[in-house]
């Protein structure tokens, strides 16, 4: 009997210390620094911006805009042209990004680039959002529950030295925890059943003269609408950004209370109880579409 309860003890021990390893290892917070280290490689990497409001043309459009297929309506002056320049169209679909090297040149819109890198929710070297929530869990204490995806799109506009515009998409439903059960509440809670999409839409002007010129980082209180489970509320999100070549590196983050998007915190067996409001972050990587 005796032995039976020390093995129960071991085993028991040995599941705490698990689980401990396995949640003690939650990802740390969105920083600049690590943002610009994933711009850096990411210049050698080819373009891969996803505006979300692009839309691919179907089979058949493309092939009736280039006049049928099997090389049909061909305009045989491009042909020439390519054949005395050199320069075919595989050649021009590969050529290097230039590096932006004034404020003037950032002029233009900027797409999320949602391919470059890799996403883990412990190692993620591209584009991703996601959430921070501190929670008690039974025989393990006080933990930050952390939830991200990789699935980000949307665009930014740059004018006269200001961003003018810009609207960010989530996909929530794409949401990843360190606990399956975890994911399954998040999803509930959220109510991506019916509200698929989170949204960030900028609604005030942020100056950026000068932020190419120094290449330091700049830093934006940037004042917009979240829509989380199809509720909209006003948000000030803290952004900071820095040009890296042809990237733009952005990180940010801004606290929300879930009762204000009508959502119930999540909870799980393990979880002994979990705070009311928590942080949505995102590193963001933007080029040229």
């Amino acid at each position: 009997m005796l032995t039976v309860g020390v093995l129960l003890v071991i085993v028991a021990a040995a599941a705490a210390l698990g689980v401990w390893r396995v949640l003690g290892n939650a990802p740390e917070e969105v920083s600049l620094a690590e943002a610009v280290e994933d711009a850096e490689m990411a210049q050698d990497e080819p373009a891969t911006a996803t505006p979300s409001s692009a839309t691919a043309p179907a089979d058949g459009d493309a092939a009736s805009e280039t006049g049928g297929t099997d090389g049909a309506g061909t305009d045989e002056s491009d042909s020439t042209a390519s054949a005395e320049t050199g320069v075919s169209d595989t050649d021009e679909d590969v050529a290097p990004e230039i590096a932006v090297t004034s404020t003037a040149e950032l002029a233009g819109t900027w797409a999320v680039d949602a391919e470059t890198g890799e996403f883990t929710l412990e190692d993620a070297t591209g584009s991703f959002a996601g959430f921070r929530v501190d929670e008690e869990l039974a025989s393990v204490g006080a933990f930050t529950a952390v939830g991200r995806t990789g699935d980000v799109s949307g665009t930014l506009e740059i004018a006269d030295e200001h961003v003018t515009s810009a609207e960010i998409a989530v996909d929530l439903t794409t949401l990843q925890t360190d606990d399956r059960r975890r994911d399954s509440a998040v999803q509930r809670a959220l109510g991506t059943s019916q509200h698929q999409t989170a949204t960030f839409v900028l609604t005030g002007e942020l100056q950026i003269e000068g932020a190419v010129e120094s290449g330091e980082p700049v830093s934006f209180a940037a004042p917009g609408d979240l829509t989380v489970n199809g509720i909209t509320q006003p948000v000030v999100v803290d952004i900071e950004a820095q040009l890296v070549g042809s990237v733009i590196a952005v990180v940010g983050s801004v606290e929300i209370t879930f009762a204000d998007f009508d959502v119930t915190v999540p909870q799980v067996p393990v979880v002994l109880s979990a705070e009311d409001h928590g942080i949505m972050e995102f590193q963001l990587l933007f080029r040229r579409p």
